[in-house]
């Protein structure tokens, strides 16, 4: 049963936004950009990939949460999806990188060999046991009863091709990284291993109830992270067809270049703001933002949202 669906990461979402209105379009720094989204998008797809096949685990002795984050002083570790039945717990790596992959116990690496250029990577085995560690402190730092955690390192790209280094056999630890295909195949396998065990190890209830609470969203200034200024940022409401600048007019958004027209473009603009800016807005900085002249037109809008009111009269702001 999942308990926690996955979201677009607040990053991709950032950097989705950052790039649809980074000025000028020869900005130096979109190259860059443009490949981190890239990553993050492969990433977020390859997880989608891996909860198809969890999706599959109905039983309610299962218990998934994705995408958890989790503190562990003094920061904390992050578990793409983590499965926990009342016997043993299982948190999963997922790794969404196309090619031929080989595996390097002796360097702690592995290699990716992908149109004829070879990349190294951090060995997986150690970036998944650090957060097996990690779960284990958490559990004992929230006074629980620490089950068996094993791992897995699933590979989401049905075409990727894994090897070991040669001279080395696919021997434990290695043994844990596998395809997204063979993943209930493991999980019936730890079934098997610990399905003997009478007594439940895991309260399954009071667990999830501290992993929800305890999760925290990681959210950063990505015009720090990039070094940008607002004046990066190209303002205004985006039009959905050609992406130029809209008009406000009479209950609704034109657009000058192409004709179209809409009455709810500004929502995709105010989200892109939060996103890009900060997490508060006020009636000032929404008028700034939207290109709007008209004070009242933007109170309008500010009390047709969703948004929390803080403050009052010239102090007011909205958050979400």
């Amino acid at each position: 049963m999942i308990v926690k669906e996955r979201k677009p990461p607040t990053r991709l979402l950032q950097t989705d936004a950052l790039l649809k209105r980074l000025i000028p379009l020869n900005h130096p720094k979109r190259n860059a950009i443009e490949q981190d989204f890239k990553k993050r998008r492969a990433g977020y797809n390859g997880e989608k990939a891996v909860d198809y096949h969890l999706s599959f685990l109905t039983d309610k002795k299962y218990m998934i949460l994705n995408d958890l984050r989790l503190p562990m002083t003094p920061d904390f570790f992050q578990i793409d999806s983590l499965l926990m039945t009342p016997h043993y717990s299982l948190p999963i790596e997922v790794k969404n990188i196309a090619g031929t992959l080989t595996i390097d116990p002796e360097f702690n690496q592995f290699s990716q060999m992908y149109k004829g250029v070879e990349m190294g990577y951090p060995d997986p085995i150690s970036q998944a046991n650090r957060k097996k560690l990690f779960l284990q402190r958490w559990f004992y730092n929230n006074k629980l009863p620490c089950p068996p955690i094993e791992f897995l390192v699933v590979f989401s790209n049905p075409s990727s091709i894994l090897k070991m280094a040669h001279g080395h056999k696919r021997t434990p630890p290695y043994n844990k990284i596998i395809h997204a295909q063979n993943l209930v195949r493991e999980i019936s396998k730890l079934n098997a291993k610990y399905g003997k065990e009478e007594n439940p190890i895991i309260d399954l209830k009071k667990t999830k109830k501290l992993l929800l609470n305890q999760h925290q969203e990681h959210t950063s200034s990505i015009l720090e992270t990039y070094q940008l200024q607002l004046s990066d940022i190209k303002y205004g409401v985006l039009c959905e067809q050609c992406s130029q600048v809209m008009k406000r007019l009479t209950g609704h958004w034109h657009c000058p270049h192409c004709n179209h027209t809409s009455k709810t473009a500004h929502l995709q603009a105010i989200e892109d703001y939060f996103l890009l800016i900060k997490p508060t807005i006020t009636n000032r900085e929404l008028r700034e933002f939207l290109l709007l002249p008209s004070r009242r037109t933007s109170t309008l809008i500010l009390q047709s949202l969703d948004l929390t009111r803080i403050g009052l009269n010239r102090g007011v702001y909205y958050m979400k």
